[in-house]
C-alpha cells in the first residue's frame, strides 16, 4: 500500500518567500508535492486542474505599477468559495485586515481557513498549515470579532447548549452533512473568541455554551 502523498498549491509573488513556505510544508509533510504559481490566475487554473490538500496564498500581488494590490487575492479568495468551497485554504500575508472584506464568505467556507501574519514567527506558519488540512478556521482575534451572528449561528447554539445535540444530531436536524454541522460549531469558536479560554481545559463545545451564556446570546 502506497502512503498518501501530500499535495500543497503556493500562490505566492515572491520566489524566496514561496520556496521557503514549501521547506517549511516539507517539515510537515517530507514527501509532499508543492506546486508554486506567482499569479492568482495561475493558482485558479492548477485549481482546475487539480484540488491540492492545501492552497497557500498570498492576498497581494505586484501590479504593471510596480504597486501591490490586494485586490488580486481577494479575487482568488471569492473564487475559491464560490467554486472551491471545501478547499483548505492558508492565507500567508501581511495585510490581514483585507480580510474584512469577505468576512461573511469566510465562515460560510465548508474547507480549512486559516490566517497568519508573516510577521509571526516561522513556526506560526507550520501550525496554521496543519490547523488548515485539520478543516480548522482561524483568523486574526481584531477581525473575528466584528462579525455579528447570524440566525444560522443562532440555532446551532440553540441545538449545541440548549438542547445539547452532538454534532451528528445537528446535521440530522438541520439537513446537513457532518463535516458542514463541524464547521458551523468551529465557526462559532471563532466568532465567539473561545480561544480566550486556552489553558483552562475546557472542552470546545462547553467554552462556546459558556461564552454565548456571558453574553446572554443563550439562557442560563
Amino acid at each position: 500500500m502506497t502512503s498518501l502523498i501530500y499535495q500543497f498549491l503556493i500562490i505566492e509573488d515572491h520566489p524566496e518567500v514561496s520556496q521557503n513556505n514549501c521547506e517549511f510544508l516539507r517539515i510537515m509533510e517530507p514527501e509532499c508535492e508543492c506546486i508554486i504559481v506567482d499569479t492568482p490566475e495561475k493558482g485558479i487554473e492548477q485549481l482546475r486542474q487539480n484540488i491540492p490538500n492545501l492552497v497557500v496564498a498570498d492576498l497581494q500581488f505586484g501590479t504593471l505599477t510596480g504597486e501591490a494590490s490586494a485586490q488580486p487575492g481577494l479575487t482568488l479568495l471569492k473564487q475559491i468559495f464560490e467554486y472551491y468551497p471545501a478547499v483548505n485554504v492558508l492565507v500567508y500575508t501581511s495585510e490581514p485586515t483585507y480580510l474584512r472584506q469577505v468576512l461573511k464568505q469566510i465562515f460560510e467556507h465548508q474547507g480549512g481557513f486559516v490566517v497568519v501574519n508573516k510577521m509571526e514567527r516561522r513556526n506560526a506558519f507550520l501550525e496554521g498549515s496543519r490547523s488548515a488540512l485539520e478543516g480548522q478556521c482561524r483568523i486574526p482575534r481584531n477581525i473575528m470579532n466584528e462579525m455579528p451572528l447570524n440566525d444560522k449561528d443562532m440555532l446551532v447554539l440553540d441545538l449545541l447548549c440548549n438542547q445539547s445535540l452532538t454534532d451528528q444530531a445537528i446535521a440530522d436536524r438541520m439537513h446537513i452533512s457532518l463535516k458542514t454541522a463541524q464547521n458551523y460549531v468551529q465557526s462559532l469558536k471563532v466568532k465567539l473568541n473561545v480561544d480566550q479560554l486556552e489553558g483552562q481545559q475546557v472542552n470546545t463545545r462547553i467554552a462556546v455554551c459558556m461564552i454565548a451564556m456571558q453574553r446572554r446570546l443563550i439562557g442560563q
